[in-house]
């Protein structure tokens, strides 16, 4: 039961939630914050690396970027559960970029005031540390050399 809830978990952290919030963070990118509106804003210019940059470039940039980038993470794990042997437990790799990456969501949810993202962060930390604690309790000392 531990790997069939460890596979759940690793298939809902690491391929639909980034592929989801990626979809959502890049259809809101071209909905709504690619406005006029949001572009004159947007209009002034700061110095990035010596040269002269606009906000609008900068922030539309990051802001496309990152949703691709959700849905990339996504799909490259989906790639590594697809490699992996069908009774296999989740990647302790695989899992422990997703932890690197939740921690970071939650310094940034709390560095820059974002309580939907901390939370959510610290509710994905968990489901993560519980995917890595029942998968490293369920292999075998043959399993736990492959990984």
């Amino acid at each position: 039961m531990g790997k069939k809830i460890s596979k759940i978990i690793y298939l809902l952290l690491g391929v639909v939630f980034p592929i989801l919030v990626g979809m959502l963070h890049t259809f809101t990118h071209f909905q709504d914050l690619t406005t006029a509106a949001v572009q004159l804003q947007l209009d002034s210019t700061i110095e990035i690396m010596g040269a002269e940059q606009s906000l609008w470039n900068s922030w539309g940039l990051m802001s496309f970027m990152m949703g691709v980038s959700f849905i990339i993470i996504g799909l490259l794990h989906l790639i590594i559960i697809r490699k992996q042997r069908r009774e296999a437990y989740p990647s302790i790799p695989g899992l422990g970029a997703i932890i690197v990456y939740l921690i970071c969501v939650v310094y940034a949810a709390n560095t820059f005031s974002a309580a939907p993202q901390y939370y959510g962060g610290i509710l994905g930390l968990v489901l993560a540390l519980l995917c890595l604690v029942l998968s490293l309790r369920g292999r075998t000392p043959s399993e736990a050399a492959l990984t």
